[in-house]
């Protein structure tokens, strides 16, 4: 990841990724191995107004993963997305093996 040209790329292939998806994605790249709740990832990626239902995270989260996999899929030779673990009752952890990022 390269946060500050807010581009992802994998297997030499970018992912196009939605602004969310990618707010969502350098949170968690951020925090990489480490776990992070659903409170903290609503409050930085929508911020800590939102009223909205937290179900938006699992929208987001689910179609992130879906991008990562197609965009790995295209690849040659095939690269490996990057893994997001659900916790469940808690939130989500990036880990961190085959994971590359640039924070700028």
């Amino acid at each position: 990841m390269d946060t500050r040209a807010r581009t992802c790329v994998l297997g030499g292939e970018e992912v196009p990724l939605r602004p969310k998806e990618f707010d969502l994605l350098s949170v968690l790249a951020a925090h990489a191995g480490t776990a992070v709740s659903r409170e903290d990832l609503m409050a930085q990626v929508w911020d800590e107004n939102w009223f909205g239902p937290t179900k938006t995270l699992d929208v987001t989260l689910a179609s992130l993963r879906r991008r990562l996999a197609q965009t790995a899929a295209r690849t040659e030779p095939r690269a490996d997305p990057p893994n997001i673990s659900t916790l469940r009752g808690f939130g989500y952890r990036l880990e961190t093996d085959r994971l590359e990022t640039d924070r700028g």
